[in-house]
Order: C-alpha cells, then structure tokens, then sequence
C-alpha cells in the first residue's frame, strides 16, 4: 500500500481522533485494541475522557507507530493481515476506524478480532459508504469510476461497503448488530430533502457507514436495522 499521504507527518491521517465514534464506544474503563492506530489521536481521547484504561495499537506505518507508542501500552508495527498477535479474550472493545476496506480479505481479520475480545465484547467500525450518491452519481451519468488520492474512492481502497454489506461481514463471524448510524455531509437542499423523506435515503445521502457488534457465542443469522439511531451530519462547506 503506497501513499504519499502517510509520509508527512503534518497529514490529517496522523492526527485525527475520529470523534464521531465516541458514542458507539461504551463507557469505560475498558482495555482497547485500535487498528490503524495512527499517531494515537484516537486512543488518547478515550484515555482522556475515562472510556479507555488501557489501548493497544496496530500500525502498518512505523513514523505513526512512533507516536502512539507515547500514550499505548503498546503498538504493533506491520500488517494486520500478516501479524500473528497473542490475544485470547484480552480485549473488551476492538476498534476498526476505516481499516477493513484496506483490507485483502476483511472477514480474515474480523475473525481474528471475535478470537481477541472478551466475552460480549464490542467491534466498533466505520467504513466508506460507496452507496454514497456522488459516487453513483459518476458512476451512471458520467461512466466513471475513478480511483482519487483520498475519499470515498481512494486508491488504496481494496473493498467496498454498503449498510447490508457490513452487517452481513459481522453477522457470518459470529457478531450481533448493536448500534448502526451514517455519518453525512450534506447541504441545505439536500438536508430538506432528508427531512421531508423521514431519512429513507440515509443511506444514499451518508459517505460514511458507523457499525457496533457484539461478539456472539455463534454465527449470527438474522439481521437487525436500530431505529432511532441519530444521524452525524455535517453541513457542507
């Protein structure tokens, strides 16, 4: 996976602390493991506010590793894919801040996660919504599907989510759906539009699908959709 975006230490992608996933994350203290841990943003701020006592980090860029090693417990330098960690219902919450579309094969390591957690232990993910309309927007209007240095269709980019896509990846290893929301950006007329429509093209209108599982003690085979979960929305600029 080449970026040049992970070679500047000023980038966003070190520093970020992915607020929008502190309300899938129960109250702790809780012993945490975060994939693609960055410089520990993320980390930090659950040890800040009480929802953390103890992080782990997984990190495939060493620079960002450095930095998380400052505040983790510890940060394990390499591709999760690849990595053979010594976990066994270590884990109270396993978090997978826009990791698993990085991914060869996502319910590899999904398995992985249910082997660490504890008993009723949570996954926490976000992943990119490629249901999101601009990119369907290319797609059938203009007959592009472009790959950017960023985004929705960054070229790093190995798998694609929907809402059900997710659900189902979790359900099949053995996690039952707890919390589901739609992170979204959207402007005036696109907010009216949600209004009046009582949110039935959420899912269209989110770039970023919000996604908590509790691990199971067997494969899940019925769905779930919550009701009443608030949308993040994020006005346009």
């Amino acid at each position: 996976m080449e970026n040049k975006i992970f070679e500047n230490p000023n980038s966003a992608y070190y520093t970020q602390e992915k607020r929008f996933l502190f309300p899938l994350i129960p109250d702790g203290p809780n012993i945490v493991m975060d994939l693609g841990c960055a410089s520990g943003s993320l980390g930090r701020g659950l040890l800040n506010c009480g929802k953390a006592r103890e992080v782990v980090g997984v990190e495939l860029f060493p620079l960002a590793a450095a930095e998380a090693e400052k505040h983790y417990k510890a940060v394990h330098v390499g591709d999760i894919e690849e990595l053979s960690l010594a976990y066994e219902r270590y884990f109270d919450i396993v978090i997978c801040g826009d990791v698993l579309e990085h991914l060869k094969e996502p319910g590899k390591v999904v398995r992985k996660i249910n082997h660490w957690l504890k008993k009723d232990g949570l996954i926490v993910c976000s992943v990119p919504n490629v249901r999101y309309w601009r990119v369907w927007r290319d797609l059938v209007f203009r007959g592009e599907w472009e790959y950017t240095p960023e985004g929705i269709m960054d070229h790093t980019h190995l798998r694609f989510f929907t809402t059900a896509s997710l659900r189902r990846l979790l359900l099949e290893n053995s996690f039952a759906i707890e919390k589901e929301s739609m992170k979204m950006a959207i402007g005036p007329r696109q907010e009216i539009f949600h209004r009046l429509t009582c949110g039935l093209f959420t899912e269209f209108l989110g770039y970023q699908i919000l996604m908590s599982a509790r691990k199971a003690a067997e494969k899940v085979t019925t769905s779930f959709t919550q009701k009443n979960v608030p949308d993040y929305v994020y006005k346009a600029q």
